[in-house]
């Protein structure tokens, strides 16, 4: 996807500093924290500043803090996947966007499996399923998209359009 549509809708995963600028510079990243304190007790009304994108910090470290795959896998879905929900019925009109801090190569695109694994082991079994976990599937087929840096054209992130 080379537009800007991620982030006025759907979730992103994006560690690329070019992709990341803008969103860094506009307003500060809302801690994963307060994202998993809305899913509990509510949404507000309307986004931060009223912004057509909510950046959020803090994923990756919990991922490197669980570094155990099922651990992980288990603890994204019970909290990251219904925030993502929540966050999509709530405004759907306004783009998530969890900001990675890297480097690229944490994250891969399985084309066998059509999963987005994060993590350092070259076995598969021992990375985590980030695409079943936060996405709960929806990464896979039409609808997700991967993020190119502009003039690199390597992936800076994955996009999913709709969470169901």
């Amino acid at each position: 996807m080379t537009s800007s549509s991620w982030q006025r809708s759907g979730c992103s995963l994006v560690w690329s500093p070019e992709l990341l600028g803008d969103l860094i510079t506009a307003a500060d990243a809302v801690p994963l924290r307060t994202l998993l304190e809305w899913e509990r007790h509510g949404f507000p009304e309307d986004p931060p500043d009223d912004r057509p994108t909510v950046l959020v910090g803090g994923l990756q470290t919990v991922l490197e803090v669980l570094a155990e795959p099922e651990v992980a896998h288990a603890w994204l879905r019970r909290n990251v996947l219904p925030a993502c929900r929540g966050f999509c019925r709530q405004w759907p009109s306004t783009g998530l966007v969890f900001g990675m801090d890297g480097p690229g190569r944490l994250f891969a695109l399985h084309e066998v499996d059509e999963v987005v694994y994060f993590g350092r082991a070259d076995d598969w079994a021992e990375r985590i399923k980030l695409s079943w976990a936060v996405w709960d599937g929806a990464a896979t087929g039409p609808g997700a998209y991967q993020l190119p840096v502009p003039k690199t054209g390597e992936v800076g992130g994955y996009y999913v359009q709709r969470l169901s």
